[in-house]
C-alpha cells in the first residue's frame, strides 16, 4: 500500500493579491479606520462617551499649540499639561505628560494650525503611509505587506494617533540601510533622537560593523535637531525636559504611568509586582543580553534583513519603556521570520509563535484596569526576539535543525 503524503504543502503564490486588489484592500482598511474615528468623534460629541479621539495625539497636538505659543518649556510641568487637554480631547481631564525632547516638538508644530480632527486624521494617515512605503523597500511580498499594515498592532498605532508608525518607519531605515544607503539610514537615526529610548542599541550595531558614514550622519542630524529646537524655542526647555525625563523612571516605579499597556522587561516585571530592585535588575540584565546580541548579530551575520531584524527585535528589550501601540516596531522582525520560513523553511515552533505574536496586540490593554497583572504586550516582545536570536543562531552557528516537513513548495 502506498504511503500516503501528509505534510502540509502551500503554494503561497496563488494567495500572493495583485497590485489592484493589494489595493483594494488597503482603501478598505483605511476606509474602517475612517469610520471607526469619525463614530468615536460622534459618541463623544454626543455625550455618549467619554473616549479621547485619537488618544495620545491629544498630547502632541496640545503641546505643539502650547509651544507656539511660547510654552514649550511649561508643558513639562504635568500639572499645567493638564490644563491644556480638555480643549484638545474635546471631553473630560486630560491624564497624558509631555516627556518627549525639545526637538519632538520640531515635528509636530506644522499640526498646531490645524482644527484637532484634522490633524490627527492626516498625522496617522501620513505615517502609516510613510511606514508602508519604508516596508516595501525590503519586503516585496504583497500579502505579508498586508498582513502587517491590516494587523492589530497596525491598526492600534492608527487608531491611537500615536507615533508607532513613524518611529517604525525610522527604525526600518536605520537598521537595514547604513551599508546600502548610509546617509539615509544616518539621518533616520538621528530623527529617532525625538524617542532616543527606541535608538539605544542602534551606536551598538554601527560600531560593531563599522558603519562610519551612517554613525556621522546621524551624529550630525542629532546635532541639527537639537540646534534647530534651541533657536526656536530656546534652552529653558531641554533642562526641562532633563528633569522631566528623569522624574519618569519614579512615575513608571510608582505605577502612575499604565504598565498593563507596556512592552518591555522593566515594566513587565513592575506589573507583575516585583520589588523596583529586582526589576532593575531584570532590565539591567536585559539590556545586556540584547546589547551583546546586537553585537553578535551586526558582527556575524551578512544578511542585511535578518541583521536588521536582529537589532529591531532588541528595541524593546532595550528601553526602559515603550507601549503596545509602538508593537508596529516588531513587525519586520515577524516579517524576516515569514520569509525565512517560506524560503527556507521553518524551525520548530515558530509559525504557531508567529501567530500568537500577531495575535495579541488585539488584546494589549486587557488588563489595564488591573495594578497587577500579566504584560501581553512584552509577551509579543519576549516572542519576537526569541524568534529571531533562534534564527540568527541557525544561520551562523548551524543551531537548530527545521523540521523534517519544513519545506513549502
Amino acid at each position: 500500500m502506498a504511503a500516503v503524503d501528509m505534510s502540509l504543502k502551500i503554494d503561497w503564490g496563488k494567495y500572493r493579491p495583485t497590485r489592484a486588489v493589494l489595493w483594494r484592500a488597503i482603501g478598505a482598511w483605511a476606509s474602517l479606520s475612517l469610520v471607526t474615528t469619525v463614530l468615536m468623534y460622534a459618541l463623544v460629541l454626543s455625550g455618549r462617551s467619554d473616549a479621547v479621539i485619537g488618544g495620545d495625539f491629544t498630547a502632541f497636538h496640545a503641546a505643539a499649540r502650547a509651544a507656539l505659543n511660547g510654552a514649550a518649556a511649561q508643558i513639562y510641568d504635568p500639572a499645567y499639561f493638564r490644563t491644556l487637554l480638555p480643549a484638545a480631547a474635546l471631553t473630560g481631564e486630560g491624564t497624558l505628560s509631555w516627556q518627549y525632547p525639545p526637538s519632538y516638538l520640531l515635528l509636530m508644530t506644522p499640526f498646531a494650525a490645524l482644527p484637532y480632527f484634522l490633524a490627527f486624521t492626516l498625522w496617522s494617515t501620513a505615517t502609516a503611509a510613510g511606514y508602508y512605503a519604508a516596508a516595501r523597500q525590503v519586503i516585496r511580498d504583497r500579502l505579508i505587506l498586508f498582513a502587517i499594515i491590516a494587523g492589530p498592532a497596525g491598526f492600534a498605532a492608527y487608531i491611537t494617533g500615536q507615533n508607532g508608525f513613524f518611529t517604525a518607519m525610522l527604525l526600518l531605515a536605520a537598521c537595514a540601510l547604513p551599508h546600502k544607503r548610509p546617509l539615509l539610514a544616518g539621518v533616520a537615526a538621528g530623527l529617532l533622537t525625538m524617542k532616543p529610548h527606541l535608538g539605544l542599541l542602534i551606536p551598538v550595531a554601527y560600531l560593531a560593523a563599522g558603519c562610519w558614514r551612517a554613525f556621522g550622519a546621524a551624529a550630525l542630524t542629532s546635532i541639527g535637531l537639537a540646534l534647530l529646537s534651541l533657536a526656536a524655542f530656546g534652552a529653558e526647555p531641554w533642562f526641562a525636559f532633563a528633569t522631566a525625563a528623569f522624574e519618569t523612571s519614579g512615575r513608571i516605579e510608582a505605577g502612575i504611568m499604565p504598565l498593563a499597556k507596556m512592552a518591555t522587561p522593566y515594566s513587565a516585571a513592575l506589573f507583575a509586582g516585583a520589588p523596583a530592585l529586582v526589576a532593575y535588575l531584570v532590565y539591567a540584565a536585559s539590556l545586556g543580553v540584547s546589547a551583546s546580541f546586537t553585537w553578535f548579530a551586526w558582527r556575524r551575520i551578512g544578511d542585511p534583513l535578518l541583521r536588521a531584524a536582529a537589532l529591531i527585535a532588541c528595541v524593546f528589550m532595550a528601553a526602559p519603556y515603550g507601549f503596545y501601540y509602538e508593537l508596529i516596531i516588531l513587525t519586520l522582525p515577524g516579517a524576516v521570520i515569514v520569509m525565512r520560513g517560506l524560503e527556507r523553511g521553518w524551525l520548530k515552533y515558530e509559525r504557531p509563535a508567529l501567530a500568537l505574536a500577531y495575535s495579541l496586540p488585539a488584546f494589549a490593554t486587557t488588563f489595564s484596569d488591573f495594578r497587577h497583572g500579566l504584560s501581553l504586550g512584552f509577551i509579543v516582545t519576549l516572542i519576537i526576539f526569541i524568534l529571531v536570536l533562534r534564527r540568527a543562531m541557525h544561520e551562523t552557528l548551524g543551531l537548530f535543525s527545521l523540521k523534517p516537513d519544513a519545506a513549502i513548495s
